[in-house]
C-alpha cells in the first residue's frame, strides 16, 4: 500500500477511537463522573493525531538511510581557487574532478558546455515551480533532475529502471519517474524552437547546399525509416501488428533529415509491421505538400517510397532481372545522400540507447503510445539541440567532417529554362521527377559530359 494511503488510513482510525473516548468523557461530565487519568489519555490521543498529520510519512525511521550528493560529485570542479602547488599526492588527486571530460561526455551523452546550455534553456519552466498555496518540501535542484533524465535515457535495457537508478544516483526509487516526467514536458516545450519544418528561406540554404556538396538539385531532406524495439509485448489487441520484420516487438518512425543530420519532421505512431511508405502516407508532407514545398523542391528516400513529384525515391530491382547501368549509377548518387540519413538515425540511437528496447509497455489505452512519443519528442528535440550546438566531440556519435556551414542561399543555384526546373504538371506521371533526375544525371555524370 503507498504511503500516503496508508497514512490516511491509520489517521482515519486514530479519529474513530478519539471520538469514542470524547463521547464516553461527555456521558463522565454529565454523570459528573471525573477521571483525570481517561481525560490525560484523550489530550494524548489528540496529539499523537495533530503529530501525525504534520508528517509527511507515518512510518519512517529517524535515521532514514541517505545517500551522498552524487550530482555535486559529478558536477563539481572542486576548484578552490588556490593556485600554489602542493607537494602532497593526495591533495592534488582531491583537487581534480571525480568525472573528467570524457567521462562526463559518456554518462550524460553531452559535454559540460552543452549541459549548461540545456540547462539554461529549461531551468525557469514552471513545472519546477513550486505552486503557491502548495505546502511540502520544495524541489530538487533543476540540475539533478536534468541529469537523472539524461542517464535514464543513454542507459540501454533495464538499467534504466528505477532501483537502477537509486544505485547509481542515490535517490529514491519512484523519484526518477517524477524527474524525468518534468523534464520531458520542460524539453517538449522547445519544439517549436529546434524541432519544425524549414521555412522558404531555409529551404534555399539547404537546396544550395545539397547541390553544392552532392550535386543534388532542389532536394531539401532526405526520409528514412526505422524501428524502435519494444521490451515488452504489447497487451493490446493489435499486438501481433507490432511485429515487425526485425525485433520482437516494435515502433515504425518515420524520420526526415537534413544534410546535416538535424531531424525537420518525424512520426513515430504506427506499429512495427508497417511499411515505410504507409507511414509517408501519413505524414504532413505527403497530405499538403504545397505546405512543406516551393516549386521543384523534393526530399529522397530508398526503393520502399513511392515516386511522386515530391519524393524521389531509388529504382528497384526487379525479381531474377539486372537492374540498366543507368539506374545503378542513379542509385548510387542518391546513396551518397541518403548515407547522411542513416549517420542521423545513429547518431539519434547511440547517444540515447533506451530506443534499443523501450521498457514502457502499450496496452489498449492511447495514453500508453502517448507516453513513449511523448519520450521520443524529448530525445529528437535534445538531438537537434545538440546538433546547433556544434562541439560534441565522440566520433562514436558525430562525425566532424559532416557538419557544413550555412552558404548565402539567395543566389540562385540552377540555370533557369531548363527542363529539370520546371514544375511537373498534375497530370504527369508519379514518377516524372525522378525521370527528370536520370535524366539530369546521365548527361552530367554518368556518360561523362
Amino acid at each position: 500500500m503507498p504511503r500516503t494511503s496508508l497514512k490516511k488510513r491509520c489517521i482515519g482510525e486514530l479519529y474513530t477511537v478519539l471520538r469514542r473516548r470524547l463521547l464516553a468523557r461527555f456521558h463522565r461530565t454529565v454523570l459528573d463522573d471525573d477521571d483525570s487519568l481517561e481525560d490525560a489519555k484523550d489530550s494524548a490521543l489528540a496529539s499523537v493525531i495533530r503529530e501525525a498529520e504534520s508528517r509527511r510519512y507515518l512510518f519512517r525511521s529517524p535515521i532514514y538511510r541517505k545517500g551522498k550528493d552524487r550530482f555535486t560529485q559529478d558536477l563539481d570542479l572542486n576548484d578552490d581557487g588556490d593556485d600554489e602547488e602542493d607537494e602532497n599526492i593526495e591533495v592534488e588527486a582531491a583537487s581534480l574532478p571525480w568525472l573528467n571530460d570524457e567521462e562526463f561526455l559518456q554518462k550524460y551523452r553531452m559535454s559540460r558546455e552543452c549541459f549548461d546550455f540545456v540547462l539554461d534553456l529549461i531551468k525557469d519552466h514552471s513545472i519546477f515551480k513550486q505552486l503557491e498555496g502548495k505546502n511540502g518540501c520544495p524541489q530538487t535542484p533543476v540540475v539533478n533532475q536534468l541529469m537523472v533524465f539524461l542517464k535514464y535515457i543513454r542507459t540501454e535495457g533495464s538499467g534504466a529502471n528505477g532501483p537502477n537508478q537509486r544505485n547509481t544516483l542515490e535517490i529514491g526509487k519512484g523519484t526518477s519517474g517524477i524527474f524525468c516526467r518534468r523534464v520531458i514536458k520542460a524539453i517538449c516545450s522547445l519544439r517549436d524552437r529546434f524541432l519544425f519544418w524549414p521555412n522558404e528561406q531555409e529551404r534555399k540554404v539547404l537546396e544550395r547546399l545539397t547541390y553544392e556538396e552532392f550535386g543534388f538539385p532542389h532536394c531539401v531532406g532526405i526520409a528514412d525509416e526505422t524501428l524502435f524495439p519494444l521490451a515488452f509485448e504489447p497487451d493490446s489487441e493489435d499486438a501481433p501488428d507490432y511485429s515487425g520484420r526485425k525485433y520482437g516487438y516494435s515502433l515504425t518512425v518515420m524520420i526526415i533529415c537534413d544534410l546535416n543530420k538535424k531531424i525537420r519532421y518525424y512520426l513515430a505512431r504506427h506499429p512495427g509491421s508497417a511499411h515505410d511508405n504507409r507511414v509517408y502516407d501519413a505524414t504532413s508532407l505527403k497530405k499538403k505538400p504545397e505546405e512543406h514545398f516551393s516549386p521543384m523542391q523534393h526530399i529522397i528516400g530508398d526503393s520502399a517510397f513511392a515516386n511522386s513529384p515530391f519524393m524521389v525515391s531509388a529504382f528497384k530491382k526487379g525479381a531474377n532481372q539486372d537492374m540498366s547501368y543507368e539506374h545503378e549509377q542513379f542509385n548510387h548518387k542518391l546513396s551518397t545522400l541518403r548515407i547522411r540519413s542513416e549517420h542521423c538515425i545513429g547518431i539519434l540511437k547511440g547517444r540515447f540507447p533506451w530506443r534499443r528496447g523501450i521498457r514502457m509497455k502499450v496496452n489498449e489505452k492511447s495514453s500508453s503510445i502517448r507516453r513513449i512519443v511523448r519520450l521520443i519528442d524529448a530525445t529528437i528535440i535534445l538531438h537537434n539541440i545538440l546538433i546547433e550546438f556544434g562541439k560534441e566531440e565522440n566520433r562514436a556519435w558525430i562525425d566532424e567532417k559532416d557538419f557544413s556551414d550555412l552558404a548565402d542561399g539567395e543566389r540562385a543555384p540552377y540555370e533557369d529554362g531548363d527542363e529539370l526546373n520546371s514544375t511537373i504538371p498534375g497530370w504527369a506521371p508519379k514518377d516524372e521527377r525522378r525521370q527528370q533526375l536520370l535524366r539530369y544525371f546521365k548527361e552530367r555524370f554518368f556518360m561523362g559530359v
